[in-house]
């Protein structure tokens, strides 16, 4: 053998131990990767996390919505407004899972969707801190009429508003709004998802303190309450209350300070003696605007009353802001009620006027006699 044969042989007997080493170190290498990667992909880099909702406090039995909300939706937003908000909607109401990608996020829920609301306008959705509900404009043709002088000189804080707002006026019959229908949220802010914490503790699911939420309605039941002298000459009344909330911010879960007026229905009355007497209603509202202080003039109850004659009409635009109280009844929230009597005058009777009566829609060809208060 050559001496250059030798050395090849050596050279050869000597590698075969570092290949094998290398490649052994090669495939541990691949065999780690391949594992981190394999969990990576399998979350697809969005973290899972559970919403759970209880709708125990939200009241939907007051409002008439039968033995529970039939859907709900979720949005989350990415505090720092990098990433776009995720929505789900859902028929589950209570659990669904979201995916949302690693940070710091402020999450609510509501009753049903957004498509599902026809006496609802939603705004501001895309984001946490300006998603808000409110009313949408409802024809009255009687309120627009009889009080458009009223609304032109007023100096409450509503009639000042509507006076400003050149889209209100621009449609006459904008002037008051539909009743907003039962609404229940709630929210959680500054929930963490970390997906490093996430992978390294190998649980499938991330959950926040105090993960559950517990929806409250965003949607009040106010009584109006009205006392009469001459209880007996009255046949029937119509009414707007102005000066309630308008809109509701779903974050902060309180009503804005823009207000609006609702035409009062369903009114039901009470004979106490022979001439004295009272009328009752409920209504939905958001109810008071933020930072309500109490003021008279803050709340107004415009309330036109038809005598049993068939044509005359007392009407009264009342101040009541000062008389909002919490009421005892379970399904009510707040009570406004004229307990001072107002008085109504003696007239001769019709066929159809006699007695109370809340059907009567023909106003037409009657006598308008102003109370000044």
């Amino acid at each position: 053998m050559t001496m250059q044969s030798k050395n090849r042989s050596l050279f050869q007997g000597h590698a075969r131990p570092c290949v094998s080493t290398w490649l052994m170190f090669i495939l541990m290498l691949v065999a780690t990767s391949c594992d981190r990667r394999q969990l990576w992909d399998e979350w697809d880099e969005l973290v899972p996390v559970d919403i759970n909702v209880n709708w125990s406090k939200s009241r939907f039995a007051d409002f008439d919505e039968g033995d529970a909300p039939t859907g709900m939706s979720v949005y989350a937003f990415d505090q720092t407004g990098s990433q776009q908000p995720a929505v789900m909607v859902t028929n589950d109401l209570e659990h669904v899972q979201l995916k949302l990608y690693d940070g710091e996020w402020n999450i609510f829920v509501f009753n049903q969707s957004v498509m599902e609301y026809a006496s609802l306008k939603f705004s501001g959705m895309d984001k946490y801190a300006s998603a808000q509900i409110e009313t949408i404009p409802q024809t009255s043709r009687w309120f627009s009429t009889s009080r458009a002088e009223w609304v032109t000189r007023s100096h409450s804080p509503w009639a000042e508003q509507t006076r400003a707002n050149a889209e209100t006026r621009a449609d006459e019959y904008s002037l008051t709004t539909k009743q907003p229908i039962w609404f229940a949220s709630d929210c959680h802010e500054g929930v963490i998802i970390d997906e490093d914490k996430i992978i390294r503790e190998f649980t499938p699911h991330t959950r926040f303190d105090d993960g559950t939420f517990y929806t409250k309605s965003a949607i009040i039941k106010m009584g109006v309450k009205v006392h009469f002298n001459g209880y007996e000459n009255l046949y029937t009344v119509r009414a707007v209350i102005s000066g309630v909330a308008k809109s509701y911010n779903i974050s902060q879960m309180h009503a804005l300070t823009e207000m609006t007026a609702h035409e009062l229905t369903g009114w039901k009355g009470t004979a106490v003696t022979d001439s004295t007497g009272y009328v009752e209603t409920t209504f939905q509202t958001f109810g008071l605007v933020k930072e309500y202080s109490y003021k008279p003039d803050e709340l107004y109850l415009h309330l036109d009353v038809m005598l049993v004659d068939g044509e005359t009409i007392m009407t009264y635009d009342l101040p009541v802001g000062n008389q909002v109280r919490a009421s005892n009844e379970n399904d009510i929230d707040l009570i406004i009620e004229v307990k001072d009597p107002l008085d109504l005058p003696k007239v001769n009777k019709t066929e159809e006027g006699n007695g109370f009566d809340i059907t009567v829609s023909d106003w037409e060809d009657e006598i308008n006699i102003d109370i000044d208060l």
